[in-house]
Parts: C-alpha cells; sequence; structure tokens
C-alpha cells in the first residue's frame, strides 16, 4: 500500500416458529450452493425427446425409484454396506429432499454415514456431505440441538483426523461458519446466545490458525480477523437487543447488571465489544501490511468499520473513519473518480440481515416479489426517517405499506458523504424489494 493510505488508519417434526413449508427447501437449496455436493450419476432410461419438444416435456420417471433400484441391485450384488452405496444414498436424500420427504431423506443420509463408517471407520471425513445436509434437514426441521450435535461431530472428525490446530482446519472452520451464515445468519428469529457465540469461536479460531499458518498480513488472516470482529459486534446487538443502535449506557463498563435485556450484565457485553474492536483493528492492520491491499480496499474497511462505530453510537470516530476512507482515495493518484463515488448515496449497512418476514393481510396470488420506490430521508447518524411510498403494486393495504415503512425506519443507513464530510440527504429515492421469501400472510 502507498504511505498514504498507510497513514489514513428420528424425531416428530417441529416445524421453525412463524416459518412456511418452503423454508426446509429454500435452506436446502442454499445448502447444496456453497457445497455443491454432486449427485451420483445413474443412467436413466427416458423415451427420446425431439427438439421441438423439449421445453413442454415432463419425464414420467421419478428419480427416487431409479436410486432405489440401484441400491437394491447393489445390495443384492455385494452386500448391504457395499462402498457404492455411500454415494447412492447421498443422491437419494437429495432427491427425497427435493420432494419434501425430509425424514425419508434423514434416514437415507443416516445410512449413508453408516456405509462410510463401515468401510472407512467411524471418524473419516469422506461421510462430511451426508452430515451437512443431516445438519441441514435438522435446522430446518426446527431441531437445533440435533443440527448442532451433528456440526459438533463434523467438527471433531476433522479435528481428530488433522489436529485442532492444524493449517487443514481452516476449510473446515469456513465450511462450518458458511453454513451457518446460509442456514442461521445473525439476525434470526429464534438465535440465541449459544447461537451467536458459536459463530464467535469459529471465527476466532480460524482467525488463530490462519495467523499461525499464513502471518498476520496474509489476506486470508485479514478477511478472518474482519469475521471475528463482525461476529463479536453481532453478538453485542443481540445482548442489547438494539434494533438501530446501543445505548452507550449498554456496552461501556459499568458494574450494573440492570442496564442490559436479557439478564446480561454490562461487563461480559463491553468486553465482546471491545474484543471486536481489537479484531477490526488487526483487520486494518493486516491490511495495511499486506503490499496487494488496494486504496479502494482499505478505504472501504475503513468505512465497514465507520458502520460499526455509529451503530454503537461512537459518532465521532465513525465520522473520523469515514473521512480517512475518502482521504486513502483522493491522496492516491488515480483514484480520484473513486473518491468522488465513495459513499456517494446512502445504503443499508453492509452486515443487515432482515430475517424477520414481513407479515401482510393478503398477498396477491400472482405476486412473485415486491418492488417499491421509497422516498427516504438519511440523516448524517445513518437514521432513516420522512419514509413515504411513491409506488406499490395493487393489492397491498394501508396497513401493510406501514409495516414495510416501520422496517425502513428501523433499517441502519450507512450515511453519504459529499467532498469528504459526512451528510444529512433528504428526499433520497431507494429501490426497496422484498422477494417472496421474506414475505408471510
Amino acid at each position: 500500500m502507498s504511505e498514504h493510505t498507510k497513514q489514513a488508519t428420528t424425531r416428530p417434526i417441529k416445524p421453525l416458529f412463524g416459518l412456511r413449508q418452503w423454508q426446509p427447501m429454500l435452506l436446502y437449496a442454499c445448502i447444496l450452493a456453497i457445497y455443491s455436493v454432486p449427485l451420483p450419476a445413474i443412467e436413466l432410461n427416458y423415451p427420446a425427446i425431439e427438439p421441438e419438444h423439449k421445453t413442454a416435456y415432463v419425464s414420467p420417471v421419478d428419480p427416487k425409484n431409479e436410486y432405489f433400484d440401484e441400491i437394491d441391485r447393489i445390495e443384492g450384488e455385494y452386500g448391504p454396506y457395499a462402498s457404492e452405496l455411500s454415494d447412492l444414498y447421498l443422491g437419494l436424500g437429495q432427491s427425497l429432499m427435493d420432494s419434501g420427504d425430509y425424514d425419508e431423506a434423514r434416514d437415507a443420509f443416516h445410512r449413508g454415514v453408516l456405509v462410510q463408517r463401515v468401510n472407512l471407520g467411524p471418524n473419516s471425513p469422506e461421510q462430511t456431505p451426508h452430515l451437512y445436509l443431516l445438519a441441514t434437514i435438522e435446522a430446518a426441521l426446527g431441531d437445533m440441538d440435533a443440527a448442532e450435535k451433528v456440526l459438533k461431530n463434523i467438527y471433531f472428525i476433522h479435528s481428530n483426523t488433522y489436529g485442532e490446530e492444524s493449517p487443514e482446519m481452516l476449510p473446515v472452520l469456513d465450511r462450518m461458519y458458511q453454513w451457518h451464515m446460509m442456514v442461521r445468519p445473525p439476525g434470526t428469529l429464534d438465535l440465541d446466545y449459544e447461537d451467536y457465540d458459536r459463530i464467535v469461536e469459529l471465527t476466532k479460531e480460524a482467525a488463530k490458525i490462519s495467523a499461525a499458518t499464513n502471518g498476520e498480513n496474509h489476506p486470508e488472516t485479514a478477511e478472518a480477523y474482519r469475521r471475528l470482529g463482525e461476529a463479536e459486534f453481532q453478538l453485542v446487538r443481540h445482548m442489547t437487543g438494539s434494533g438501530m443502535s446501543v445505548a452507550p449506557d449498554l456496552y461501556v463498563a459499568k458494574t450494573s447488571s440492570n442496564s442490559v435485556p436479557l439478564g446480561f450484565g454490562t461487563e461480559p457485553v463491553y468486553d465482546h465489544y471491545n474484543s471486536g474492536r481489537k479484531a477490526y483493528r488487526k483487520y486494518l492492520d493486516s491490511l495495511i501490511a499486506d503490499e496487494s491491499t488496494t486504496p479502494l480496499q482499505f478505504a472501504e474497511a475503513l468505512a465497514e468499520l465507520g458502520d460499526w462505530c455509529l451503530v454503537f453510537e461512537r459518532r465521532s470516530q465513525s465520522r473520523k473513519y469515514y473521512e480517512n476512507g475518502y482521504q486513502v482515495l483522493i491522496q492516491n493518484d488515480g483514484y480520484e473518480e473513486q473518491a468522488k463515488n465513495y459513499m456517494s448515496q446512502p445504503r443499508p449497512m453492509h452486515f443487515v440481515n432482515n430475517a424477520e418476514p414481513i407479515y401482510l393481510e393478503e398477498i396477491p396470488a400472482d405476486l412473485q416479489e415486491i418492488n417499491l420506490d421509497v422516498s427516504i430521508t438519511v440523516s448524517s447518524r445513518g437514521t432513516v426517517r420522512n419514509v413515504e411510498v411513491l409506488k406499490a403494486p395493487e393489492g397491498l393495504s394501508e396497513r401493510d405499506i406501514d409495516r414495510i415503512v416501520r422496517r425502513l425506519i428501523l433499517t441502519p443507513f450507512r450515511p453519504a458523504m459529499k467532498e469528504g464530510e459526512v451528510v444529512t440527504t433528504k428526499d433520497f429515492i431507494w429501490k426497496y424489494s422484498i422477494p417472496p421469501h421474506e414475505m408471510a400472510s
């Protein structure tokens, strides 16, 4: 980095609370997108399709039956623990999840795990794909205790194989972190302290191993510290029950235990807040020491820390980080245009997760997504006011629109800057979309 940059610094199904039947399928789709578990290849004897009829053709063959037939054939020829059966059970379980047969899918994954353990040993890493999908099913069906047991088993298997502080644990920790971010992200309604603390522990261990393996200045170590800082700050938001921001008396060091909701004393809140600050400081230090870091990357990192300071009512510190980010860009040749665009418009803070669905009175059958043009004022402190919906689809009642407006008012925004100074933006038109999975009636 330049000198200018361095100077600027098997059980009954229990559905999830408030969620509908589609959510297990959504979680399943997310987990497959992360882990890219391929379906085992089975030759399906579909009839030939003429090109002009391809789009209208629906195969009469049920893939599940093909898997059942192939499993029966392998078991009959080679026995119930033939190694080929593991992949077949994996594919069968995924196919069953596609059709909503979650209990049967869970049984299939358990059978696949058993085959792996008989052939490769009880702690074989090869069973991991089955276990992640098992954890996803348990979470989708509302049994987080069972899901957590599966995740702990995954960790034990790999730490037993490689050692807890081995570099080989880094992709394992990253995968577990991604699982939480996709299936149980911060802001999900039924998360508790233990859920947030698990993410803190995962990120803390990953940062420790990465620093020891790659060095403090490595990009992977920088990212590990960023994740740790955000995990600590998200835990603080949960412990204080914060919406837009956290009042100062909820996180400064005090002796009274009556200031913080949920029965937490202020000392643990302050400890997590301070740990988050230290982790973010290490993140910035790693970026400064890494010569491949661009001024734009460092400026955005400063803005992220400014976001957190603003949420925690550290307005002067927040302003300093925002303005330092601008100076990093304006003082580096070739970044003048990026400096003009830096924080040129307000935007929701990067860590915001709208996990709570919008409860609409009646969703029109043909409404796939709600798209709104909303006029808002975003203050220099990041608060939203003067919300006015300019365009709403037919079928939304006034009460529905009021619910949407309330969500926007509670959404923390990163304020805009003008010529390097944080400003209030009036009559800003925000393109606000609500996808189908966030609607609930």
